[in-house]
């Protein structure tokens, strides 16, 4: 009882399930590790008052023919109920009519196992009530509080955490109560010292680590419960029906990969022993494959990433880190089942949230092969003809580039690929560019994709047009996602270089620079102010607006700067000052610009007095550089 009271953190359930034992048991269920014998004893403790005697029942113990033998007990903790005789509505009024009699209170631990609970709700009809704990982040504060009083000590310990770790990310959703106690009693034995306290993340999931093989074992003989655990372990935290659609994909894809029976056929056709089947599919209910794989359907949430919000109800494991453990259990020890895996994972339908797991997924294996052959599987993701499947080996090199001994190799691939005569690997390069790996090294990125630009001069042939176009398509997103991402003078920077240097195509540099004024910020910031950096801003635009495949797009931003600067007093002012410094040398393409803005500016415009006075001074004859 000392143990259970210490640093108990009350959940929000308990003052309701208080109210359930006056009017007989209360039936506690929870998944192991959830404090639910914790919480039993401190409701014993809180109902009986602290002092009164409390009794312990074996689960053997038979409920029709109990007595309450000792008077002076108060209450009763019993774990579990007697498998073979099923509590029925008469047991449960002769156990109410007792403990009211002998002016007591009993709290009945339950397993998570849905099949009993679900045979006590239509039995009993009583709802159990189910043992939700506190938040970690309530359950660490309660316990370290009351481990640790004085409150300059918790500091004091906590300020190990500052170098290697952030508390925040340590107390996630998942962890149970068992694991947020390990995890103040590593703070404190650390005693202040980081080295002392090592990786917490590791430690808080050798369960885990450890559980997996038995967990394997386990679902072996069960090819949906294997398949959907594969499934969530690359998928947690998605919408449980992406998990599941992805499970039964992989159970048809597995073939007699995945164990099933079927009985075996003579040669005149009669049945004559069980065989592995390779198409079963055996459908189940989601709350049992959940309960298989320990896994947990989330609360209904919001999720406004996209065109439009949706609701969410994701998959979540149980067990903290449960999801790699397993992917890396299996990838080391099971061969022909990293294949497979592979081979389901690469024809993931295209969705940012699908491809960003897989992605993850296919990095981590490569830390997790390692050698030569580390990265054999992205490169073959990335010679796809999928484009999914390349964007898929993009995030995968992002991810396996984490390792301090893949980065080297993961630098090298790109290189080569981004002189290869295959498009596909070229794009891919674009895409990682794009993504986490160019985003955490601009200045390769930025490398990387001057030598894709240098790779489409010059080809005619209808065939090579094509695939420039789409290596084209795949740098601007890439050059886009970098200066969206805070690299804005680097991009600019290296763009103006390329223009100077005249080794890539001006129209098509000037394209992708016309993509950049669609993100304005940067730009307006160094007109408004007339910084250093404005005078080759205004030297490209001029050049923009004279290229014919890239006055389309550059004059239709500017237009929107000029709309948005009646709103904005930094905008009005920057486009006011670059369009004075368009006015001093009219060309052709400045002066189709203030045309536009003639016809379609309205009073109120940034810089639309300075279009009109130019465009009436070149009426004039005063100005004839635009014929």
């Amino acid at each position: 009882m000392q143990a259970a009271v210490f640093g108990f953190a009350q959940p929000d359930w308990f003052d309701a399930a208080l109210e359930e034992m006056k009017q007989g048991p209360l039936f506690l269920a929870g998944r192991p590790g959830s404090g639910r014998r914790t919480a039993a004893l401190n409701l014993l403790r809180a109902s009986c008052g602290k002092g009164a005697q409390l009794r312990a029942l074996d689960s053997v113990i038979e409920l029709d023919r109990w007595q309450p033998t000792d008077t002076s007990a108060r209450g009763y903790l019993m774990d579990g109920l007697f498998p073979p005789r099923p509590l029925g509505p008469g047991v449960l009024g002769h156990v109410r009519s007792l403990l009211k009699k002998a002016k007591a209170r009993m709290v009945i631990v339950l397993p998570d196992d849905t099949a009993l609970l679900r045979r006590l709700e239509q039995d009993l009809h009583v709802t159990p009530t189910v043992c939700v704990p506190p938040s970690p982040a309530v359950v660490f504060g309660s316990y370290f509080e009351a481990v640790v009083p004085d409150q300059q000590e918790r500091e004091r310990l906590l300020s190990a955490l500052n170098r290697r770790h952030e508390l925040g990310d340590l107390l996630v959703p998942e962890l149970v109560p068992a694991e947020v106690v390990e995890l103040v009693t590593a703070i404190v034995t650390a005693d202040g010292d980081p080295n002392a306290l090592g990786d917490l993340g590791d430690q808080l999931s050798y369960r885990a680590e450890r559980e997996v093989p038995q967990l394997i074992d386990k679902l072996r003989g069960d090819p949906d419960a294997l398949a959907f655990l594969l499934a969530a372990c690359v998928y947690e935290g998605l919408d449980h029906r992406l998990v599941r659609e992805e499970a039964d994909r992989l159970v048809k894809l597995s073939e007699d990969r995945l164990t099933a029976v079927l009985p075996a056929m003579d040669s005149q056709g009669a049945a004559k022993a069980e065989r592995p089947n390779p198409d079963f599919v055996f459908r189940r209910s989601l709350t049992e494959l959940l309960h298989a794989v320990r896994a947990v359907r989330q609360e209904r949430e919001i999720r406004t990433e996209g065109a439009y919000a949706h609701s969410v109800e994701a998959v979540a494991f149980v067990r903290h880190r449960q999801a790699e453990a397993v992917l890396r259990h299996v990838w080391r020890e099971y061969g022909q089942l990293s294949e497979l895996l592979v081979e389901w994972l690469r024809e993931v339908n295209r969705s940012s949230e699908l491809t960003r797991s897989v992605g993850q997924f296919m990095g981590r294996a490569a830390r997790w092969g390692g050698g030569r052959r580390a990265l054999l599987h992205i490169k073959a993701l990335a010679e796809s003809e999928r484009t999914t499947s390349r964007l898929i080996a993009a995030n995968a090199l992002g991810i396996a580039a984490e390792d301090p001994l893949l980065v080297a190799e993961v630098r090298y691939r790109l290189q080569q690929w981004s002189l290869a005569a295959n498009f596909r690997l070229r794009t891919t390069v674009a895409y990682t560019c794009g993504a986490e790996f160019g985003l955490s090294r601009p200045d390769l990125a930025l490398q990387l994709l001057h030598a894709l630009l240098l790779g489409v001069r010059g080809r005619h042939d209808d065939e090579g047009h094509r695939d420039d176009d789409r290596i084209l398509l795949a740098v601007r997103v890439a050059l886009l996602s970098l200066f969206q991402a805070g690299n804005e003078a680097e991009v600019f920077g290296r763009l103006f270089e390329w223009l100077g240097a005249e080794e890539c195509d001006t129209e098509q540099v000037l394209s992708l620079f016309g993509q950049l004024l669609q993100t304005p910020q940067w730009f307006v910031r160094k007109l408004a102010d007339e910084t250093l950096e404005s005078g080759s801003i205004v030297e490209i635009i001029r050049r923009a607006l004279n290229a014919e495949s890239s006055f389309d797009v550059t004059c239709s931003a500017l237009l929107r700067w000029a709309d948005w600067g009646q709103w904005d007093e930094t905008l009005f002012r920057a486009v006011e000052n670059l369009f004075a410094a368009l006015a001093r040398s009219m060309q052709f393409g400045e002066f189709r610009l203030f045309v536009e803005m003639d016809e379609a500016g309205t009073n109120g415009w940034a810089g639309l007095d300075t279009a009109r006075s130019s465009l009436s001074r070149w009426r004039t004859g005063e100005q004839w550089e635009a014929a």
